[in-house]
């Protein structure tokens, strides 16, 4: 019966342990998208500019293309939560850093400038993850 008992216990001390690694492994996880997401935002707030100010930064899920990646991996943004300030397809290199603008609408507040404004900073915007719904807003 002893026996018994010493098995049970060892076997849920390890599914404990392999909780806890777990857990701590996605907390890594979260840690790494938050850095992705404040790059690619900063890559945004030097590369757009408009009238209004960037508040908010919206940055979506990292998109993988291709056959098992073999097009890169890509990203949508959207600047202030309007709709019309979508910009689907930014390109990323394999740092996660963008490489290329994505697709805007005509209608967009702000435009791209292929010369980085570098001395623009994140201080005082918002970067959040962002869920597209069907019709392009927030989540």
């Amino acid at each position: 019966m002893a026996i018994i008992k010493g098995v049970e216990h060892l076997r849920f001390e390890r599914q404990k342990r392999q909780k806890a690694e777990l857990i701590k492994e996605s907390k890594k996880e979260v840690r790494n998208q938050a850095k992705v997401r404040q790059k690619i935002a900063l890559w945004v707030v030097q590369h757009y500019a408009g009238e209004e100010a960037i508040e908010k930064i919206g940055v979506s899920k990292i998109y993988t293309n291709g056959i098992f990646g073999s097009a890169g991996k890509s990203v949508a943004v959207i600047i202030n939560g309007e709709e019309k300030n979508i910009i689907d397809g930014i390109h990323l290199d394999d740092d996660y850093i963008p490489k290329e603008p994505g697709a805007r609408f005509e209608n967009s507040d702000y435009k791209y400038s292929n010369k980085p404004l570098l001395n623009r900073d994140l201080n005082g915007v918002d970067v959040y993850y962002w869920r597209e719904s069907n019709n392009g807003t927030d989540e």
